[in-house]
């Protein structure tokens, strides 16, 4: 089944976030309070919109993201998704994203970012998303603060 995300389902999205993401291929060290705390942020955010999919009362996975307005037209900044690694390569992050695009409809254009030569960008690639080839992501990391 695929419902709306509330708040109320912060918690239990943040414990499986962190359980995916700190498997392969990402290998990512997740602390529960700070991944809570993005997905809150990211629900908080004016025009988020969320779909978890359960299977009988368990939460396998979710995606998050938000609707942002950019000439005379609605885009949608899908900003996090994941399954529970045990429920990849079964269908149900098609089912999830296109729960996630029956729930937020006249959305003229989606977007992302995930990692480069990865499953996660050979799926969306499976789902019809195309990387640009007008856009880059550039980065910059902040020098560390001196220690006092």
């Amino acid at each position: 089944m695929i419902r709306p995300l509330t708040m109320g389902d912060v918690h239990e999205c943040a414990r499986l976030y962190v359980e995916v993401f700190q498997s392969s291929p990402w290998n990512e060290t997740w602390p529960l309070h700070d991944a809570r705390t993005r997905l809150r942020d990211f629900l908080a955010a004016p025009g988020a919109a969320g779909v978890g999919l359960l299977d009988d009362s368990e939460l396998i996975g979710f995606a998050l993201g938000r609707r942002e307005r950019s000439m005379g037209e609605d885009h949608f900044y899908l900003q996090e998704m994941c399954v529970h690694p045990d429920r990849q390569r079964q269908g149900h992050g098609g089912s999830l994203l296109q729960g996630l695009m029956d729930h937020v409809r006249g959305i003229a254009q989606w977007y992302l970012l995930t990692a480069r030569s990865s499953a996660a960008a050979e799926f969306y690639t499976r789902n019809d998303f195309t990387v640009s080839a007008r856009m880059q992501v550039p980065t910059r990391r902040s020098p560390q603060t001196p220690a006092s």
